[in-house]
């Protein structure tokens, strides 16, 4: 049975694109926390946990949220078959170096546990999971760029050996205010379903064109 995208979300400096249209725009040139917070506003999401968050967190968590937003189904399946898996290049540089900072200097050694918290990519997936209650196999892998090929691969064979029902996947990096989240939600088709887009390494490419 084949696998296929029912949504997708693309954040990048200047828009957000869902499923092929922009919905949203950086049109003030804002700085990536407060265009953050005006996609959060301009969603209407209710996180507070959100603002806590580091920036490879933050731009994770609303590509998700984008996704996840209204959809009532996924909310009725089994949790432990619902996966969270990306890529990004950067792992969480950006973070481990504003954690060095506060380490480097001993005669002003101020190390924080708010900041040392999120030294793993593993944690974006596990902001968007305890945020969804997901239990599936989740894992972030560190790649030189974003590998469709690899991804589709991944994913489908978790989703054809009936480990896992639904898959949040893609990619979301961050690194010196260079960013860019690229997320898909994948499901099995079902019966009737049209207009639906394979998920596969060409129409992953193609997508993330569109950023």
């Amino acid at each position: 049975m084949e696998n296929i995208i029912t949504k997708y979300c693309l954040i990048d400096s200047t828009k957000v694109i869902v499923d092929g249209k922009t919905e949203f725009e950086n049109s003030a040139n804002e700085s990536f926390g407060d265009y953050m917070k005006s996609i959060y506003r301009h969603y209407d999401f209710k996180y507070p946990k959100y603002f806590k968050m580091d920036n490879l967190c933050k731009i994770a968590f609303i590509a998700s949220e984008i996704i996840l937003k209204d959809n009532e189904i996924i909310k009725t399946l089994d949790p432990n078959r619902i996966g969270v898996i990306l890529q990004n290049s950067h792992s969480t540089i950006d973070t481990d170096l504003s954690y060095v900072d506060t380490i480097k200097d001993k005669s002003n050694y101020f190390p924080s546990p708010a900041i040392f918290v999120y030294t793993l990519p593993n944690v974006m997936i596990g902001e968007i999971c305890i945020r969804n209650k997901f239990q599936g196999e989740n894992t972030c892998f560190v790649a030189k760029e974003f590998d469709p090929d690899f991804i589709t691969e991944y994913v489908n064979n978790l989703m054809d050996s009936e480990k896992l029902d639904v898959c949040l996947t893609g990619w979301a990096d961050f690194i010196d205010n260079n960013y860019k989240a690229t997320l898909f939600l994948v499901e099995k088709i079902k019966e009737n379903q049209k207009d639906n887009i394979s998920f596969r390494p060409e129409n992953l490419k193609k997508i993330n064109k569109e950023g």
